[in-house]
């Protein structure tokens, strides 16, 4: 009854099913954390994830060849999102990034990761970045959005989006003396960018080179992140068990630091299961990318696949103390409608990508 119902909706079971197990492992840890202090969190968390997994659905049914041509449309919007957060956005430990609808905090930054990758999908279709003009082209479109991002601030995902445009331009053919030397540029503009930071994020930075720089202050949160995985060991503590999160040592356990919370609570086993399935997603994306037809929506699948294994390193990486701290959440598992949101925003457009690209075969995986 259930593969006839996804058959209907022709959806791709080994896209959307390691999705919501993920979403549930994130959803569990929740619950975990809130059962005995505010169970709303948990109510609120399956409400974002029912409703993504609606938009989901509704997305994959729509024709991505009309969905790909209001890009300009999505993408204007976005920049109003972005600069409408500076104007009515709540300030959160000296970041203004989410604007407050009431039932939900809107976060930009998220947004505009599905949304960037649908617009440069299109344009590195229609312009291949084998010239100078379309490979500037299309570094414009993504730098007004990933500045605007960097100014609320936020290091973290504007240093996704940047990469993001890197790796689709090389995907799209670029020139590699032009990426060459644009990564040389910035590298020399380093020490110039290092002014242009919030006094925490050079801490951060600096914390991240020498954690045991100052455990009670600036290296507090990864001292916590590394005890809390540590601890864990194989099978972990169990639910609501963990005593760094119980004890509120660990910060931000629900979004940012989800990943060590998983670690406490269930061990390496806990971990195995988020990475092995997170994995296989980013496998099934892609297989989705190398097999489909049409080129724009090959780019955009793999712009999608760059997006999750990219926000899940940073994630992953910053909890296990190889990376610095940033606002970055575990994809498809931290606390947050926006996360979740765009998430299932960009896997309903890839599900809708792969039909388009299928359709000359006469046929969709669901299986």
């Amino acid at each position: 009854m259930i593969r006839s119902l996804f058959g209907l909706f022709k959806i791709d079971l080994l896209l959307f099913l390691p999705a919501v197990f993920i979403s549930s492992v994130g959803l569990l840890m929740i619950y975990s954390i809130s059962f005995d202090s505010d169970p709303s969190l948990f109510i609120r968390q399956l409400a974002y994830i029912l409703f993504s997994i609606l938009v989901f659905l509704v997305i994959s049914k729509l024709d991505f060849k009309t969905i790909s041509h209001l890009y300009p449309v999505l993408y204007i919007l976005l920049i109003f999102i972005l600069v409408l957060t500076f104007v009515i956005g709540v300030e959160t430990r000296g970041s203004t990034r989410w604007i407050d609808l009431g039932f939900v905090n809107l976060q930009g930054s998220e947004l505009a990761k599905p949304v960037l990758a649908l617009a440069l999908a299109s344009v590195l279709a229609k312009y291949p970045p084998i010239t100078v003009k379309n490979f500037f082209l299309a570094l414009v479109l993504v730098a007004v959005p990933t500045l605007l991002v960097f100014s609320q601030p936020d290091l973290g995902n504007s240093f996704i989006l940047a990469l993001l445009w890197i790796f689709m331009v090389f995907i799209a053919g670029a020139n590699i003396f032009y990426l060459a030397g644009l990564v040389a540029s910035l590298l020399v503009a380093a020490p110039l960018l290092w002014q242009f930071l919030k006094d925490y994020q050079r801490v951060r930075i600096l914390t991240f080179l020498n954690p045991s720089l100052d455990p009670q202050g600036a290296s507090y949160n990864i001292v916590q992140a590394l005890i809390a995985l540590g601890s864990g060991q194989l099978i972990g503590r169990g639910l609501g068990r963990g005593t760094q999160s119980r004890l509120n040592f660990l910060p931000a356990e629900r979004t940012d630091f989800i990943f060590a919370f998983i670690g406490e609570e269930l061990g390496f086993i806990g971990i195995g299961l988020v990475i092995t399935l997170t994995a296989f997603l980013i496998w099934r994306l892609l297989r989705i990318a190398t097999t489909t037809k049409a080129r724009e929506s090959s780019l955009f699948t793999f712009g999608a696949a760059f997006i999750l294994f990219c926000q899940f390193f940073v994630n992953a990486g910053m909890n296990m103390g190889i990376l610095p701290v940033t606002g970055v959440t575990l994809p498809l598992v931290s606390f947050g409608g926006s996360s979740v949101f765009s998430m299932f925003v960009l896997l309903g457009l890839v599900q809708a990508a792969q039909k388009q690209g299928e359709k000359n075969l006469g046929r969709v995986d669901t299986v």
